[in-house]
């Protein structure tokens, strides 16, 4: 098998990873998007229940964009010797200090 035939195996299965995520997405897209409207329908006159039908998905989708890359990344930042570091300038300089005195 040479290269040519390699990469073009490799871009075929990169290629229908890709189409399978955008495939599961839109279909819980599509879901969402069906559950909120037959709230909105189902409930017109109640406010609260639309609020909530608008609001969960969102929560949902802030959640899982905030936590499950910083959850995902974990391991591979593990071995990183910068993991330990704190974003935080202060909390940084404490640990330079503390480093330096050992």
């Amino acid at each position: 098998m040479g290269g040519p035939e390699l990469v073009l195996l490799l871009g075929s299965g990169v290629a229908l990873a890709l189409a399978v995520l955008l495939w599961k997405l839109l279909v819980l897209t599509g879901g969402i998007a069906v559950v909120q409207w037959a709230f909105v329908t189902g409930f017109a006159d109640n406010p609260a229940v639309q609020a909530v039908a608008f609001a969960l998905p969102a929560l949902l989708a802030a959640a899982a964009l905030l936590y499950l890359p910083r959850a995902a990344g974990r391991s591979a930042r593990a071995h990183s010797p910068r993991s330990t570091h704190s974003f935080n300038p202060r909390r940084r300089a404490h640990q330079t200090r503390w480093e330096a005195m050992a």
